[in-house]
């Protein structure tokens, strides 16, 4: 299989398996507004069209960024799989991790999409952190299984 097919499909099933950790926070009272949602609708404010956008639109939209960022971060592990450990729970991790750091400490505050840690719920930010290394395991298994040709099961 293509590396680059093989990553997205391994993001977007870590995507998946971090969206379930998103929703127990969630039900959990942890957070509120969902990171991908929030960053929608700051990005729709920044050009000027969220009075404008329904809220199905709003929904599907942040679903679709969200599944977008998480198959390039995908694609982006297995370029960066050499440099890991061995190990996928570790890779994962460690891989997690830096998407998170990449995502939270820098990119999304910088844009002004989404705030960083200090100026965000602390609950939401542990929600966060344990949802990207659900992401990150998720995507390192799922590549794992995918280049050595065996299935899920």
């Amino acid at each position: 299989m293509n590396t680059v097919v093989r990553g997205g499909l391994a993001g977007t099933v870590g995507t998946g398996v971090m969206t379930l950790v998103i929703a127990v926070g969630r039900a959990a009272g942890l957070l509120r507004t969902p990171p991908p949602r929030q960053i929608i609708e700051n990005v729709a404010a920044k050009v000027g069209i969220r009075h404008r956008l329904p809220e199905p639109a709003v929904q599907a939209s942040a679903m679709a960024a969200h599944l977008g960022y998480g198959a390039t971060s995908g694609v982006l592990y297995t370029l960066v799989r050499p440099l890991l450990p061995e190990s996928p729970m570790l890779a994962g991790l460690g891989y997690g991790g830096a998407v998170w750091g990449a995502s939270y400490l820098g990119l999304m505050p910088r844009l002004g999409l989404y705030p960083g840690p200090k100026a965000d719920s602390l609950l939401r930010v542990a929600v966060m952190i344990a949802a990207h290394a659900v992401f990150g395991v998720g995507v390192a298994e799922t590549e794992r299984r995918l280049r050595d040709g065996r299935s899920a099961g």
